[in-house]
């Protein structure tokens, strides 16, 4: 109810107001940032304002830690299975399998934990990771662009020069 139907009622009244989407276009970038973000500082008050959370300093920075380093790794094996030769994968196809693959979004993961957790009393606790594995996936994305930016463009140079001419 919660994920799965607004997301169905979005599609079906999509198809009635497409025109009037494409016409006046309304800033849903901006809703969208400013829903995301509501639903981060709800997600972090109510998860950090709990007083039956006990997470003590190192705790947090060990679960920080086993994040980045679980989404490095993932972004590194994503890499090396697309960048095979016989994968067919173009090196933007391999920039975008590397992001995408990995990410992954609060916007559907706290009404998830939400769900499966209601009433739990350590669905704070139980957050947490979640909560830190998204700040985590912008900041390495951010880090990570321009190395993988300079790869990807050298790698396409390379493939250009490689291509008959017809």
């Amino acid at each position: 109810m919660t994920v799965v139907v607004p997301l169905i009622i979005g599609q079906i009244v999509r198809r009635y107001i497409k025109d009037w989407l494409e016409r006046k276009q309304p800033p849903f970038g901006a809703v969208s940032s400013s829903v995301l973000l509501m639903i981060i500082y709800t997600t972090f008050c109510d998860t950090f304002s709990n007083p039956s959370i006990d997470l003590d300093k190192f705790s947090l920075l060990l679960v920080l830690f086993i994040i980045c380093s679980i989404q490095l790794s993932f972004m590194l094996l994503t890499f090396i299975f697309s960048t095979r030769n016989n994968s067919g994968f173009t090196p933007a196809d391999t920039v975008a399998v590397m992001f995408c693959s990995t990410h992954k979004s609060l916007t559907l993961g706290i009404p998830m934990l939400k769900i499966v957790f209601a009433g739990h009393e350590y669905l704070s606790l139980i957050s947490v990771p979640l909560l830190i594995y998204h700040p985590v996936q912008i900041l390495l994305g951010s880090v990570l662009v321009p190395t993988i930016k300079s790869w990807m463009v050298s790698r396409q140079k390379g493939v250009k020069l490689m291509r008959p001419t017809v």
